[in-house]
């Protein structure tokens, strides 16, 4: 699975350490995703630091099969949206895949 990412108003220091995370936690999608050929995943990953209030954004739009799964997660901490996000995407990748064998 391919996975890019966008950072905006992210230090370098702190983009290094989000990408190897989000990295490590996304790559967990790919167990749930074997049936699908490698060229027909593409994980965009959007992570956006609001100045005022001290908020991440996190912005997660997964193009599988011809569908697209999104998800977007707000809090105070960078990592603990990205943890969030993929947990819904798996509960979303879990819910496509069952609509796809018409349980």
């Amino acid at each position: 699975m391919n996975i890019n990412f966008k950072f905006h108003t992210i230090s370098d220091v702190l983009k290094e350490d989000l990408k190897l995370y989000a990295t490590d936690k996304f790559s967990h999608l790919e167990r749930f995703l074997s049936t699908f050929p490698d060229d027909n995943k593409l994980l965009t990953v959007s992570i956006e630091h609001h100045e005022k209030g001290n908020l991440y954004d996190v912005k997660c739009n997964l193009q599988v099969g011809g569908k697209t799964i999104h998800h977007e997660e707000s809090t105070h901490n960078p990592k603990e949206a990205i943890d969030k996000s993929e947990a819904n995407l798996i509960r979303q990748i879990k819910k496509h895949m069952e609509i796809m064998r018409g349980e």
